[in-house]
C-alpha cells in the first residue's frame, strides 16, 4: 500500500510540475500584456514603449514607466498594491508631468462583487474623482478619516486600500522626479469600524 501511495504522489507532482513548466511562459505573458493595457489606460497617449525606472521606497523596488512623446515625458505610471477586504488590491496610478493623477487602473483584487468591486467601473464617481488632482493639494483619504475621497457606499476598507495606494504611488513618482512634498494622507486605517465597512 505504501508504495502504491507513494507512486500515484509521484506520478502526481510529475504531472503538476510538467504543467507548471508548460503554463509558466504563457502566464507571465498574460500578465505582461494586464500591465501594458494598464499602462497605455493611465497615461497620455506616447510613443513606443515605456522606459522603465527602479525607485526604492520604503525598502520596496517599484517600476516607474516613463510614457515618452520624442524626448519629452508625457505621463508616469506606477504600479501600487495595498490589502483590501478581500485581500490584494493592484493598482497602475497615472500621472502627468506637472504631478496630476491622470488616471487609474485596477489590474487585479479580490473584493466583494457588487460593493468593493464597483472600484473597477471606469466611469464611477469613485475612480473618476482622483483624475486631475494633485495629491499634494488633495487630501488622499476618505472623507470619513478626514480627507478629500467619498468612499464607495458601504465599502469603506476597498475605498482606504485603493486611496492608500494611489497615495502609495504619488510617493514613488515624488521619488522618481526627485520632488520633496509628501502625498496628504495622514488616515490610518481603521478596518471593521462603522456600518458602511464591507
Amino acid at each position: 500500500m505504501l508504495i502504491s501511495l507513494g507512486a500515484i504522489c509521484l506520478v502526481c507532482a510529475a504531472l503538476l510540475s510538467s504543467v507548471n513548466a508548460m503554463t509558466a511562459k504563457r502566464i507571465a505573458r498574460v500578465q505582461e500584456q494586464k500591465t501594458e493595457r494598464a499602462i497605455a489606460q493611465v497615461v497620455p497617449a506616447f510613443e513606443g514603449a515605456p522606459v522603465d525606472t527602479a525607485v526604492i521606497l520604503d525598502g520596496t523596488e517599484y517600476l516607474v514607466h516613463k510614457a515618452m512623446v520624442g524626448d519629452s515625458i508625457v505621463g508616469y505610471a506606477i504600479e501600487s498594491v495595498t490589502t483590501g477586504f478581500g485581500g490584494p488590491i493592484n493598482l497602475m496610478v497615472g500621472f502627468s508631468g506637472d504631478g496630476r493623477i491622470y488616471s487609474t487602473a485596477v489590474i487585479s483584487h479580490s473584493e466583494t462583487p457588487g460593493l468593493g468591486a464597483k472600484m473597477t467601473d471606469d466611469e464611477s464617481y469613485f475612480r473618476t474623482q482622483f483624475v486631475g488632482k494633485k495629491p499634494s493639494e488633495y487630501n488622499l483619504a476618505v472623507s470619513k478619516d478626514g480627507g478629500d475621497v467619498d468612499a464607495i457606499t458601504a465599502s469603506t476598507i476597498t475605498s482606504r486600500a485603493f486611496t492608500q495606494a494611489v497615495a502609495k504611488a504619488y510617493n514613488v513618482y515624488l521619488a522618481a522626479t526627485g520632488s520633496s512634498t509628501d502625498a496628504v494622507s495622514s488616515a490610518t486605517p481603521q478596518v471593521g469600524e462603522g456600518e458602511n465597512d464591507e
